[in-house]
């Protein structure tokens, strides 16, 4: 009698906090791309601040080119990768900006500017630069998309969010 009120007093607290541990463990794994979305608009923000040296002279206001997806594909296991490898385009804009992750990842990130180079503005209702994360975290082929967007405050020439951070297929 007392093992069948050890077994369901288990049971119980295994069905209680199985679901529980899933989903925290699932959102732990999400978490990655909206926190590396966010560092990479701060360091694109700073880098559109920053003052940079042209053939023309100092120019405020510059995205460099695009880059991504950096790794090409996601992986459920996070990898490591070399963000600032200079020898190859993605590394010269990583490297721009600033943005490497000091851990291994397991989404694909881009930084996608409708335009580059320096003196940009954004029109009413335009953004200038998305920023985009791929995952497929349980290996399905199914992919989770996180993106937000920036655009320049024509108030202020900051770079600013605009819109919400849009997700699809947040777990898979």
């Amino acid at each position: 009698m007392q093992v069948a009120a050890v077994v369901f007093v288990v049971g119980s607290l295994l069905a209680a906090f199985v679901p529980t541990y899933i989903r925290q463990l699932r959102l732990s794994k999400i978490s990655e791309a909206s926190e590396h979305l966010a560092l990479m608009h701060m360091r694109a923000a700073a880098y559109f601040a920053a003052d940079h040296e042209t053939e023309r002279g100092t120019a405020r206001h510059c995205l460099p080119g695009a880059a991504g997806p950096t790794p090409a594909t996601p992986s459920v296991e996070p990898v490591e990768v070399a963000w600032n490898d200079a020898s190859t385009i993605d590394g010269a804009t990583w490297s721009a900006l600033g943005f490497a992750p000091d851990r291994p990842v397991r989404f694909s990130y881009a930084f996608e500017p409708a335009t580059h180079g320096c003196g940009l503005r954004s029109a009413e209702g335009t953004y200038l630069v998305t920023f985009r994360a791929n995952g497929d975290l349980d290996g399905d082929g199914v992919r989770s998309v996180f993106e937000r967007r920036a655009a320049a405050d024509p108030r202020t020439g900051e770079l600013v969010p605009i819109g919400i951070l849009y997700t699809r297929d947040r777990v898979e």
